[in-house]
């Protein structure tokens, strides 16, 4: 495999795939200088998926680390933050005195990041502090798929309809998906406006063109007849979700992972059942979709 010399202590090895890198000699506790920030930023214009295994951080580490990619979020979710860290969101399926600790079945459809906001999550860093384990095996991995290929093999009839067209995005519609296909629920369900953003969008940084449509927030095509609107996505889901275009993270306890929510989509898969698994998560803020 390729790697990639980023400077004299640090190294890119690309995954091979459409997506994906591991960042090599790096250690993000404490933050990073500029010039250690910038290979973090290029790897991620370049892979779209990076991870920094073997790190060891508590949570204002993974903060100061976070915010060298831009400006963090505060999740609306803040019973389901870090205590002392309200950037940092627990993910978890962790249960205590009959409450969960933090956010249940996240990202259990295809999806990007905040996508239901006017200005979505540029970048997320999630951060493994417990990884469930079945026979010497680890569980609920992370499939990604690169929304870049996903349009440049778009076949010529969907290219044709998807050009300049808009999308819904709805945190209402992510929510029902999830009751529709037996999924927990996070709470305030319909307390967030919909928003439009172009079915194809232009990354801020490398000029490329990414499907932004996903099956777990897009609701409909604006201006389109509903039952027309349902069997374009319908189409257009199933061209992204080809097996080709999917990589998948194994994840190990340490593991420091950054996405690129522009060109990547992801899905969290729970195939873990009740084993315990915990990780956290920071997001940054991105661009106005064009």
């Amino acid at each position: 495999m390729e790697t990639h010399e980023a400077s004299a202590s640090i190294s890119v090895v690309p995954s091979g795939k459409t997506l994906g890198a591991e960042i090599v000699g790096m250690n993000a506790a404490g933050g990073l200088d500029e010039a250690s920030a910038a290979i973090v930023r290029k790897a991620l214009d370049d892979y779209g998926v990076v991870v920094l295994r073997g790190q060891r951080l508590e949570p204002k580490d993974q903060v100061a680390f976070s915010a060298m990619l831009g400006k963090l979020r505060v999740s609306f979710l803040s019973d389901m933050t870090v205590p002392g860290a309200p950037e940092l969101m627990v993910v978890s399926n962790i249960v205590r005195d009959g409450k969960p600790i933090g956010l249940v079945d996240a990202g259990a459809l295809w999806h990007t990041d905040g996508s239901y906001l006017p200005r979505p999550d540029m970048y997320t860093v999630l951060y493994a502090l417990q990884v469930p384990e079945r026979d010497g095996r680890t569980l609920g991995p992370t499939a990604f798929l690169s929304a870049v290929h996903a349009y440049e093999t778009l076949p010529d009839d969907l290219r044709a309809q998807v050009e300049g067209a808009r999308a819904v995005h709805s945190w209402s519609h992510h929510i029902r998906r999830k009751q529709e296909t037996g999924f927990k629920a996070p709470p305030k369900a319909d307390d967030k406006p919909d928003v439009e953003h172009p079915v194809v969008r232009i990354h801020p940084h490398t000029g490329r063109k990414c499907l932004f449509v996903t099956e777990g927030h897009t609701k409909a095509i604006v201006g389109m007849p509903q039952a027309q609107s349902d069997e374009l996505l319908q189409r257009l889901f199933a061209h992204i979700k080809r097996p080709e275009g999917i990589h998948r993270h194994e994840w190990q306890v340490g593991d420091l992972l950054i996405w690129d929510n522009c060109s990547t989509q992801h899905l969290a898969i729970t195939d873990y059942g009740d084993l315990p698994r915990k990780l956290h998560r920071a997001g940054v803020e991105g661009p106005v979709p064009v």
